[in-house]
């Protein structure tokens, strides 16, 4: 008994890709559009976090200061490279806000010795407040004097003068009773007197320590691994959204 042969059958068929290479080309297209529009959403995002975030961990006195924590450099599709920073660069001198990542020391800039405000004294009345601008050092205009005796002495506008070594103090009249004579015992009065009375404003200090208290980076390292993925799969379809209804119409 003779066993049949299989004959081979050859079969040929097309497949149209095109659609498939056009989409994959959509794709590429769109994917740094896409990336560029996530990192600079999540770089918006992210610096309202961490103003945030520094007004839960200081006493926030001026607005610029949180205005200094900013995107110091925007994406592009051709340069998918964004960042988000404290600008330190301020007007008079550079900002500290960014040495409290890790800690350290403030020292002079000018001089020997740091003038540093008293809390709950003329300049600073409560720790929340800001300095007075009439009595900011700048403000008081110090100037070089020598006395008879030779001796030199600072001393500034607004009744302020220096004592080397410790700070600068302000004279503040104070009222108080003056002694009773025969006559205001008569007529039941008193006088009152008024007596100069010297104050600490700013107390002089070779340095000033500053302990790691701000959570930046770890702040930002955060938000991103939780914020990130999800913004630029938002924005990819919304980029191929918008494609396909340019098609349409």
């Amino acid at each position: 008994m003779r066993s049949a042969r299989c004959m081979p059958v050859q079969i040929n068929s097309k497949v149209d890709i095109s659609k498939a290479l056009e989409l994959t080309d959509l794709i590429l297209k769109k994917l740094p559009y896409a990336t560029n529009n996530a990192l600079t959403r999540t770089a918006k995002e992210l610096v309202e976090v961490e103003r945030g975030a520094l007004k839960s961990e200081f006493q926030i006195r001026k607005q610029f200061i949180l205005n200094r924590v900013k995107i110091t450099k925007y994406s592009r599709a051709n340069d998918l490279n964004t960042r988000v920073a404290i600008d330190s660069n301020v007007q008079g001198g550079k900002l500290l806000l960014s040495t409290f990542e890790e800690g350290g020391e403030k020292l002079p800039e000018l001089g020997s010795e740091l003038a540093i405000p008293l809390t709950g004294g003329p300049a600073r009345r409560s720790f929340s407040q800001k300095v007075l601008p009439s009595l900011l050092y700048k403000s008081l205009n110090m100037q070089r004097h020598v006395t008879a005796a030779g001796k030199i002495q600072y001393k500034g506008d607004r009744r302020t003068f220096v004592i080397a070594g410790v700070g600068i103090f302000q004279r503040i009249a104070s009222k108080t009773r003056g002694s009773r004579s025969k006559k205001q015992f008569a007529s039941k009065g008193e006088t009152l007197r008024a007596k100069a009375t010297a104050v600490l404003v700013y107390s002089f200090k070779k340095s000033a320590s500053l302990k790691a208290r701000m959570h930046f980076v770890k702040t930002a390292r955060e938000f991103v691994a939780k914020r990130f993925s999800q913004i630029w799969a938002e924005e990819f379809a919304r980029e191929l959204a918008g494609r396909s209804k340019r098609k349409r119409t």
